[in-house]
């Protein structure tokens, strides 16, 4: 197959639109299945996942390849919900062409303005296809208010292919003899003259363009992001959809490849490793191709891999090749230790040319969980299948946060955890419960305090006996901990030192007032006594923690909690809702700056308050809201909230007794 032949489609719009139901669509006009799915029975192409069935919604990017008028399609039909917003990414950076599937009775909101945003900032050919004219009443009316709003929020101009008639039918705007399609097929010469200088420039002269020069021009100009095509019709019914297929099959651009070379490069841009089906590498071949038996060498990670089996897909479908070329997309079979945003070449490949090569630049995971096990002793099961997960979706994190004790899993929202712990009890037959992340709290000074800490057992035998007496001051935020030998005259040995300074840790470690570690202290160890006989290291260890928690309570014991630098990027109009909300979470805002039509807040925000953030935001913006966190320092915390937190303590170690 050449080059030019091969097109790479991707189906992209938010949540609903859609997007399935027209990759269905396609299939059916092109003849690959005979019966369109529907996503109420949960039998589309695409659409194949026990979750995506059981909710009806697209949760995974599908692949779906397939030759029509001898041109080999690539259709990704991609999630439109935002916690999968890592698959919809994947899709957009290996496509030619984006389908933008709109709704049009729907209003023109704010999560699809951001995916404009993404469209447009990949520099990627964008089709608007205005969905389900079957619902709508007023047929080219709704077109123009959508076009209309697209136009006004986004700042771009768009240019009407085909105009509805009232019993749904489409006429085509490159027709100028139909009166209904007039204005259209003025603004379109408009629209394409205006695209190229040569064509401007003879339009001025002449005022018409030829028939070619104007499909040219439109080929041209939507190559070039110069020019946004929109196309109406509904998926379900079909219509439009022949005329979809065939500005797809004439207008999209060659594949991205890496020229002047033939030897093989490639990017995995999906991995899904699945029990009974095995790792599968979904891969698109920048230049050269790739063969079973080939050794390939990873860029990535610097190792070297065998290829085994090569496929093509059409949903769950596989289609077993010998080869995949350069521009084609297809899936590599049980590769060890290749995974996605890998790049794969062969041995020979000369990596300078992969200087401008551009990886999938995935969200940051920003929505964390605690994650618990319903059963003990799971701990091991439970880190092999976050593992495995973590492999299908790059915006799937965890870690262990050794502060607060806890396995702590991040993504992009409820729902995607959701869907993860469903998986986790299907597949790998483990259970868990996600609960909000514990806060790494921690506790200290404002005074310092001079007290004594004595152990002393007698109870036959040799007895136990450490004394010793320890100055407890604060230091400065963020100054650690100190601490402090000055024993003179051996009133403590020596050797029993490092043993009170281990007690005095590991108090400092359980914490005295909420049960959260002590930080920017210096102990002193200024005095003490010893028994000949019953001194022994446990005996000052010991000693040294009674001191430490004695000499806390001592001295005016506060805590601490970590505060956020956030920097929330929303459009101009939700700045008081998101002001008003960061206000009632305790935030501080730090100013303001403006980039195009959004606004960037600036705020310092206490980490309890946003543990639930990522909805939040969505809820107030309608989906528009982004945000980044980053640590920034720790400050008291307020009274009433601490004072909570040290009853909660004390009932535990009263329930504990």
């Amino acid at each position: 197959m050449k080059l030019e032949n091969i097109l790479n489609i991707a189906i992209i719009g938010n949540n609903s639109s859609g997007k399935t139901s027209l990759t269905e669509s396609i299939l059916y006009k092109a003849g690959i299945i005979n019966r369109m799915g529907t996503i109420e029975n949960g039998n589309t192409v695409s659409d194949y996942n026990e979750d995506e069935i059981e909710r009806k919604i697209s949760i995974n990017m599908s692949v779906i390849s397939f030759e029509y008028n001898n041109k080999k399609i690539n259709l990704l039909d991609t999630p439109g919900y935002p916690d999968f917003l890592g698959d919809m990414l994947a899709g957009i950076k290996i496509s030619e062409v984006c389908v933008f599937v709109i709704d049009l009775n729907s209003v023109i909101d704010a999560q699809i303005e951001n995916i404009l945003d993404l469209l447009i900032e990949n520099k990627k050919c964008v089709l608007f296809f205005l969905n389900k004219l079957d619902k709508t009443s007023q047929e080219i009316q709704d077109v123009e208010n959508r076009i209309q709003e697209i136009e006004t929020r986004m700042g771009i101009k768009l240019t009407l292919l085909n105009v509805p008639t009232k019993d749904k039918k489409l006429l085509n705007v490159l027709s100028p003899e139909n009166p209904q399609t007039k204005k259209y097929y003025e603004k379109l010469i408009d629209t394409i003259a205006s695209s190229d200088d040569k064509l401007t420039e003879k339009y001025l002269e002449t005022a018409q363009l030829s028939e070619q020069e104007l499909i040219d021009g439109l080929k041209n100009g939507f190559r070039q992001h110069k020019i946004y095509p929109v196309l109406c019709g509904s998926a379900i019914q079909t219509i439009g959809v022949d005329s979809l297929l065939e500005f797809i099959c004439n207008f999209t651009p060659e594949p991205e490849t890496i020229k002047n070379t033939d030897s093989f490069c490639g990017l995995i841009f999906k991995t899904i490793s699945e029990p009974g089906m095995g790792q599968m590498n979904y891969v698109k071949i920048y230049s050269g191709e790739v063969s079973p038996g080939m050794d390939i060498y990873n860029q990535t990670k610097h190792i070297q891999e065998r290829i085994g089996q090569l496929c093509f897909l059409q949903g769950k479908k596989r289609i077993d090749t010998t080869k995949i070329l350069a521009g084609d997309i297809g899936v590599l079979i049980k590769l060890k230790e290749t995974r996605t945003n890998d790049i794969i070449t062969d041995i020979k490949f000369d990596k300078n040319l992969m200087n401008d090569f551009q990886i999938i630049k995935f969200p940051e995971s920003l929505y964390s969980m605690g994650i618990h096990s319903k059963s003990k002793g799971e701990e091991e099961k439970i880190g092999n299948a976050l593992a495995n997960l973590i492999i299908e979706d790059p915006t799937l994190k965890f870690q262990y946060n050794a502060e607060t004790k806890e396995v702590v899993i991040s993504g992009l929202g409820s729902l995607q955890l959701e869907i993860m712990l469903n998986r986790m009890k299907r597949r790998y037959g483990v259970e868990v419960e996600l609960m909000p992340p514990k806060i790494p709290y921690k506790e200290t000074i404002r005074s310092k305090a001079e007290v004594q800490g004595k152990y002393k057992r007698q109870s036959g035998g040799r007895g136990q006996y450490g004394d010793c007496w320890l100055r407890i001051e604060p230091k400065e935020r963020g100054g650690g901990f100190e601490f402090i030998n000055k024993i003179f005259g051996g009133a403590i040995p020596k050797n029993y030192i490092p043993a009170v300074e281990k007690g005095v840790i590991e108090a400092m470690n359980e914490g005295v007032i909420a049960g959260y570690p002590i930080v920017d202290i210096r102990v002193t160890l200024y005095d003490g006594s010893y028994h000949e006989v019953d001194s022994s290291d446990m005996a000052f260890k010991i000693a040294g923690a009674m001191a430490l928690r004695k000499g806390v309570l001592e001295a005016q014991p506060y805590i601490l909690e970590p505060i956020m630098n956030m920097e929330i990027i929303i459009p101009e109009e939700y700045l008081g809702a998101v002001m008003g909300d960061l206000n009632a979470r305790r935030g501080r805002i730090l100013g303001m700056d403006h980039i195009k039509k959004r606004t960037i807040v600036k705020a310092q925000v206490p980490l309890s308050e946003i543990s639930n953030y990522t909805t939040d935001l969505r809820s107030l913006t309608k989906g528009a809201g982004k945000f980044n966190i980053h640590f920034s320092h720790y400050e008291e915390l307020p009274s009433y909230i601490s004072q909570s937190l040290i009853e909660q303590y004390k009932k535990k170690i009263e329930q504990g007794r």
